[in-house]
């Protein structure tokens, strides 16, 4: 005969001693240490996998974000070089392992197309304040012109200096009057440099101590003359040493190498000046710095092979007006560290970037 027994939940089993007596009940869903320590390994190893994998994903992408990085800046920097009419820099520096640009930027700019009240408007908020018998002129080189008679000058705010070597381009079209007596006749001024023509007829540039002008008897008269001033620090040396570069009618005329001295800060720009006043006309007055406009870090573990030896100093990849090469580059190979992935950086005379 069948004996009736209690009904328990399915997940509760009772068990009985040797007396009769019932054990308490245990749950049918509980685990042991062991389990759990099992369990709590296995996740641990396959968290370490997992970190492993998304740490060398990383690596990659971080790689493949630097080639990227460069192409973009190599491009803007030959750009540049053509918006600007003049030299724009790529600096690959392996020592401090950035890689930047050093592009032209305009801050100030005068087309002397106006006068209102004895000002003439320029751009980035410097109007040309005139003075003297300083008068805007009809016939100019491109529209109207700054023109001086006898004794005259424009006050033309200021310009900012960033660094201590810090790096410009001063251009502007004259033609200018003989005058009376041979004079010193300025013609730009800045606060520590300038365009003057001497009084042997010589044009002479200087710029935070350095200086250099053309043979005597240089200067045309009655003519449109464009003069360009240029001093390009020189990236490669330690000692911030560059160039100071005199073109005239586009064509290279003068230089000096040394450092300049330059106080950062606010300049103030005349056109002319009260002491020694330019006679003629000037146009198209255009001041622009060189800085570091944009910039990546090299992780410590990408190593740039130029050649067939380790890049050890600052490469300069310099682009001219046209957007040309100013000097022939040798392909660069760029290394992860893993010697997984790499890529072979190459630019053609012509300006092309290549990646292979």
């Amino acid at each position: 005969m069948m004996k009736n027994h209690t009904a328990y939940p399915l997940e509760i089993i009772p068990l009985k001693r040797d007396d009769g007596c019932l054990w308490q009940p245990i749950s049918n869903g509980a685990y042991s240490l062991v389990e759990l320590l099992v369990v709590l390994s296995i996740i641990a190893v396959m968290a370490g996998v997992g970190l492993a994998v998304l740490s060398f994903s990383g690596r990659q992408m971080g790689f493949q974000g630097v080639r990227g990085e460069i192409v973009s800046m190599l491009r803007y920097t030959r750009s540049n070089a053509i918006t600007e009419k003049g030299t724009s820099t790529l600096v690959i520096d392996p020592v401090e392992r950035r890689i930047y640009t050093c592009a032209r930027r305009t801050v100030g700019l005068w087309h002397f197309e106006d006068n209102t009240n004895g000002n003439s408007t320029g751009a980035f908020g410097n109007n040309a304040q005139l003075n003297g018998d300083a008068d805007i002129f009809v016939d100019g080189r491109i529209g109207n012109c700054f023109m001086i008679t006898s004794i005259g000058w424009a006050q033309c705010g200021t310009i900012p200096i960033m660094t201590q070597n810090q790096g410009i381009s001063i251009e502007c079209w004259i033609s200018a009057t003989p005058p009376a007596l041979p004079t010193k006749r300025t013609v730009i001024e800045l606060s520590n440099g300038g365009i003057s023509i001497e009084d042997d007829d010589s044009i002479e540039i200087t710029y935070g101590g350095l200086s250099t002008r053309t043979s005597p008897a240089f200067i045309p008269y009655q003519r449109w003359t464009h003069i360009v001033m240029t001093y390009e620090p020189d990236y490669t040396l330690s000692d911030n040493s560059g160039i100071l570069s005199l073109y005239v009618n586009n064509m290279f005329v003068g230089s000096k190498n040394g450092i300049a001295a330059v106080m950062p800060g606010k300049w103030d720009v005349m056109v002319s000046n009260p002491v020694s006043s330019f006679i003629g006309m000037i146009d198209e007055v255009k001041i622009s710095v060189i800085a570091e406009i944009d910039k990546i870090t090299l992780e410590s573990d990408i190593s740039i092979i130029e050649g067939a030896s380790a890049l050890a100093t600052p490469l300069m990849i310099q682009f001219d007006k046209k957007g040309n090469l100013v000097q022939p580059v040798s392909p660069l190979t760029f290394i992860s560290s893993s010697a997984r992935d790499s890529f072979i950086l190459e630019v053609t005379f012509w300006g092309s970037v290549k990646i292979r």
